[in-house]
């Protein structure tokens, strides 16, 4: 054996060991490295390390466009989509020659819709290499999102030229064929993508869903038995049948089906979720619970299993677990979108409606798809009154739920608030062929006739829904509103009296019926049917107000202010009473001695919100406007969510000479979400929006409030002003007219007489 000698030796490990350090130290070596690392963790499945390995690669090299690729692939294995797209497209830049980094780049932008960039991108891979079949889908694809039919088939049929055994290509020539009304040809497609590869599982639930579309519940059958043949150990062709059975309502069947699946796979709590939602949507809470629980036990990561496990507690109205489940979930992970999502409903619910949308404005920022959010972000601005902002995202929530009926509710009833009333039949139509038994969608499509006039629709539509819920309050009072329009009094009278039985408290219907012997020049029948309901329920506030109105109206003061200041005594935040006393007062000209005894009893209580609010509407009358807005003030001082104290400030500031209508909205809004049931309230919302011009806001308001005030001329007054500003001449006119018909007392009558007398020599 040759021996070097020492010396030699020596020499020659400085050298190993000068070459070791500078391939060390060279960026270009280690770049490398990283990358055939990465390439032998991808090519073990290890996706996770191999990203490291590409990213440590690419810190080396910003350019590196290879280790770009490679590391797009790695994330769009671990589900990144988002990280795989940039990598993906910035690999395309750097390198014109990678096709596929390209064509991945294209095939995102078309799922972004992005249709401009996408085609920049084919059209670079097609200039290169003209037949290039996946490029030529999703080429096909653009032009079918794009409804250019002719230049899609033109598009799929080079494709297939090109590369006439991939299977994908016939999957989507069947979708160009669907588009095209041509059935039998997509169906022949389908069958070849499976013939060409049997073992896709994609191809099989293609041709499924095809067969289903055709409602060929036979050959969908047949597909799905086929699909469980073929893949006798995966759970989804079972998960499939499933929702075959849950189409056609047999819930035994579907049942059975997802037992089977999970059966296969017993540790997937995916599975047991999907059975718990099951449960859910077929009204079996308890094993939807029990199923919850058992998937949370088995998850790797129990929070999102929680999280539906809260959400299904609110549904059941059960929001003291909720509450507490939520409460938990963030405590541990303050980020997690559902919980945050209980956590707004939670919200709406207690009436927190600003927290909500707090909540609900970051989960969309953060997740500008996710219809839930925007369905309850919808809720919270109704509740508010902000009823754009509640329009604008409904809208949303409908297009990316498409098949919710809540959502498609919702936006119905903002269409019938604008009087949009095509638009609110449409939706309402929608929403019942979703879920017919959504009972607030018929009362919309029924109210949507009537206020359009078509009282013949509108009563057909409520006569059925009495049938199916005889005693449905909402239901009844609509069917009484159709006839009173309908001028059937006989008919309307028994079905409120019949509501009075049901729900002694619900004053609409009380309210309706005293309007009808108005009407018919009977206001002492009015008060003597108001005096023996309250007789019968004296704790209906809503009752006592309608007989102050009443006694009021036919100049008997001391009744009447006998009458509010009961009511006053069981609603000290109702804002109604204050004012109605005050200007009782004022007309017996007892303002002075009463502003004395609230100024006397301030000074033993100053913080007294009854005196203060006693006192304001005093000075209001008398004139000392700028006196009591610093009554109103000093109340919100001290409780900032007075509704009495923040609505009439709203009407002050409405009612200034150089009206401050932005803080008078604020407190308005204040008030409504306080008590969002109050008319009075609503009146003065309807009056603010009216001033600012938001005609189509105001007018809502000021019908929601007729609702249950039907008596009161001043709302009818102002909504009479707001049709007029929108150009509803003839109802304004009619409006205006009733609330003179009255022959009640109000300050705006010598105005609203004058009114109606140029509006009628202008309409001649």
């Amino acid at each position: 054996m040759f021996h070097f000698p020492r010396f030699y030796s020596s020499v020659l490990f400085l050298l190993l060991a000068i070459v070791f350090l500078s391939a060390c130290s060279n960026p270009e070596v280690k770049k490398q490295a990283h990358y055939d690392k990465g390439m032998q963790y991808m090519e073990q499945e290890q996706p996770k390390a191999a990203i490291i390995e590409f990213r440590n690669a690419i810190q080396l090299d910003p350019k590196f466009a290879h280790a770009r690729y490679q590391l797009g692939l790695a994330y769009l294995k671990t589900g990144e989509a988002q990280n795989a797209f940039k990598e993906l497209q910035r690999a395309a830049s750097l390198d014109p020659s990678n096709l596929d980094a390209g064509l991945k780049t294209a095939e995102f932008l078309l799922l972004s819709r992005k249709f401009e960039e996408s085609r920049a991108q084919i059209d670079k891979i097609l200039k290169v290499q003209p037949d290039h079949a996946e490029a030529l889908a999703v080429l096909a694809n653009l032009e079918l999102a794009e409804n250019n039919i002719e230049k899609a088939q033109e598009a799929i049929t080079k494709a297939l030229t090109s590369k006439p055994n991939l299977d994908r290509l016939y999957t989507l020539q069947a979708r160009i064929f669907a588009v095209q009304q041509m059935p039998s040809k997509a169906e022949e497609s389908l069958l070849k993508a499976l013939e060409l590869n049997p073992e896709k599982i994609s191809n099989y639930q293609a041709l499924t869903s095809f067969y289903a579309s055709q409602k060929d519940d036979g050959k969908t059958e047949e597909m799905l038995q086929r699909t469980i043949k073929a893949f006798p150990s995966s759970p989804q062709p079972l998960l499939a049948f499933a929702s075959f059975y849950m189409n056609k309502q047999d819930h035994v069947n579907a049942e059975k089906s997802i037992l089977k699946a999970i059966d296969l796979e017993p540790e997937n709590e995916n599975l047991l979720i999907y059975l718990a939602e099951f449960y859910k949507n077929t009204k079996n809470s308890k094993k939807a619970e029990e199923t919850f629980l058992q998937a949370i036990a088995k998850s790797d990561t129990p929070s999102a299993p929680q999280s539906m496990l809260a959400d299904f507690y609110f549904d059941q109205r059960n929001y003291a677990k909720a509450s507490e489940l939520v409460t938990q979930l963030l405590k541990e992970n303050s980020k997690l979108p559902l919980a945050q999502l209980v956590k707004a409903k939670l919200a709406i619910h207690d009436g927190k409606n600003d927290e909500a949308i707090t909540i609900l404005d970051k989960l969309v920022d953060q997740n500008p798809r996710w219809g839930q959010a925007y369905l309850q972000l919808a809720f919270a601005h109704l509740n508010k009154g902000n009823l754009e902002l509640s329009q604008k995202a409904a809208a949303e929530a409908v297009k990316l739920l498409a098949n919710n009926s809540q959502a498609h509710t919702l936006l119905a009833h903002h269409h019938l608030r604008k009087r949009e009333f095509d638009n609110a039949q449409q939706e309402a139509a929608i929403s019942l062929r979703l879920d017919p038994r959504n009972v607030r969608a018929a009362i919309i499509l029924g109210q949507s006739f009537l206020y359009s006039g078509n009282t013949d629709n509108a009563l057909k539509v409520f006569l059925q829904m009495q049938e199916l819920l005889p005693q449905h309050i909402d239901v009844l009072h609509n069917l009484a509103l159709t006839r009173l329009a309908r001028k059937e009094f006989d008919e309307a009278k028994p079905l409120l009296e019949d509501i009075l039985k049901l729900k002694p408290d619900f004053t609409p219907a009380l309210a309706t019926l005293a309007a009808i012997d108005v009407r018919n020049k009977q206001p002492d029948s009015a008060i003597q049917r108001v005096r023996k309901e309250i007789d019968a329920n004296p704790k209906v506030t809503g009752n006592l107000l309608l007989l102050g109105d009443l006694l009021y109206s036919q100049n008997l003061l001391d009744e009447a202010y006998e009458a509010f200041q009961k009511a006053r005594q069981q609603s000290l935040e109702n804002p109604k009473p204050y004012v109605m006393l005050a200007r009782i007062m004022q007309k017996q000209g007892k303002s002075d001695q009463a502003i004395s005894e609230y100024r006397s009893l301030l000074q033993k209580q100053p913080d007294s919100l009854e005196a203060l609010m006693g006192l304001g509407p005093l000075l209001e009358q008398s004139g000392q406007t700028e006196e009591a807005k610093k009554i109103y003030q000093q109340i919100l001082e001290i409780n900032p969510q007075f509704a009495p104290a923040a609505n009439n400030l709203a009407w002050i500031l409405t009612h200034d000479q150089n009206p401050d209508l932005g803080e008078a909205l604020r407190l308005a809004l204040v008030a409504k979400e306080r008590l969002p049931r109050d008319p009075n309230i609503t009146d003065t919302l309807g009056l603010i929006h009216y001033k600012r011009g938001s005609f189509d806001l105001a007018t809502p308001q000021f019908r929601e409030a007729l609702i249950s005030q039907p008596n009161q001329p001043t709302i009818r007054y102002h909504l009479a002003l707001s049709l007029k500003a929108q150009g509803a001449d003839s109802e304004a006119i009619s409006e205006l007219q009733e609330s003179l018909d009255e022959n009640a007392d109000f300050p705006e009558r010598q105005e609203a007489e004058k009114l109606l007398s140029d509006w009628k020599a202008v309409q001649q």
